[in-house]
């Protein structure tokens, strides 16, 4: 169903980006000490990245969708966006 995997293609690909861009945030805010073992968030974001490639990258999520997008046709992505 193409509905379906335009509605997890795009879950994955913005929780992905949102991991990223959580862990640079939160790394900016403890000055860059996220990165020495001893200090917690060195562990949370670490397991941040490893989730975020379970199951592929965003980059191939995104690559898959702009083909799905592109397979159903220019007429069918306006509806096909405002469906989910």
């Amino acid at each position: 169903d193409t509905r379906t995997f335009m509605a997890v293609a795009s879950a994955k690909i913005r929780a992905g980006e949102a991991a990223g861009t959580g862990a640079a945030i939160a790394h900016q805010v403890h000055g860059a000490i996220g990165f020495t073992r001893e200090y917690s968030l060195h562990q949370r974001t670490r397991r941040l990245w490893t989730w975020r490639d379970d199951f592929h990258p965003e980059r191939v999520w995104a690559d898959r969708l702009g083909r799905a997008v592109c397979a159903e046709g220019a007429d069918r992505l306006w509806p096909s966006l405002t469906a989910l």
